[in-house]
């Protein structure tokens, strides 16, 4: 671009930069796309390279390549594109990173709830399949949280009857969800 084409359009005339943009825009577009791969983006960029060159048209030296000063300019352009897109890929990785841990556990807790229920159903089962005096004893003291001493008033027994008891049901139950917790061997 020569000084005379610099002045008309510092002056407003919007055809002679038009005429600036149609001749430079080519090979501007192929040098973005070549960087950048993207066709939409490289337009992209090529017209905010106009406009950019567009303000700072007042810098420009005329005695030097237009077609180069738009290239640099088009350049850190790509280059803030192109640090855009890392930084949102590697937001988008971070991202996917957290979310699968999110859900992972999620997923560990759900299993762990579901294997608490499963245990407590199992527990379930066995205090049921106790004998009638074994399971009110348990659910007196475990489901209704009476004390061993409320319950030795209640029941007219030792405190040490109530303890010693409370043991031997343990040990029965303990021994019950064992033997559900292990694999069922086939015959």
């Amino acid at each position: 671009m020569d000084h005379e084409t610099k002045q008309q359009i510092l002056a407003g005339d919007l055809d002679a930069y038009g005429d600036v943009v149609r001749e430079y825009q080519g090979m501007l577009l192929g040098y973005a796309l070549r960087r950048l791969g993207d066709r939409t983006l490289a337009e992209e960029v090529v017209q905010l390279t106009f406009i950019r060159a567009y303000q700072k048209l007042d810098e420009f030296q005329p005695d030097k390549e237009f077609g180069v000063w738009l290239c640099v300019t088009a350049k850190y352009l790509i280059l803030s594109e192109l640090e855009k897109r890392r930084r949102e890929v590697r937001n988008k990785d971070r991202f996917r990173d957290v979310l699968e841990l999110e859900i992972a556990t999620a997923a560990a807790e759900d299993m762990r709830i579901d294997h608490k229920l499963d245990r407590v159903d199992a527990l379930r089962d066995c205090v049921d399949q106790l004998q009638d005096g074994s399971a009110e004893l348990i659910k007196r003291r475990y489901f209704a949280k009476m004390s061993c001493k409320d319950i030795a008033i209640e029941k007219n027994r030792s405190l040490t009857w109530v303890t010693s008891t409370l043991s031997r049901v343990r040990k029965a139950l303990r021994a019950c969800l064992e033997n559900r917790s292990e694999p069922e061997v086939l015959s």
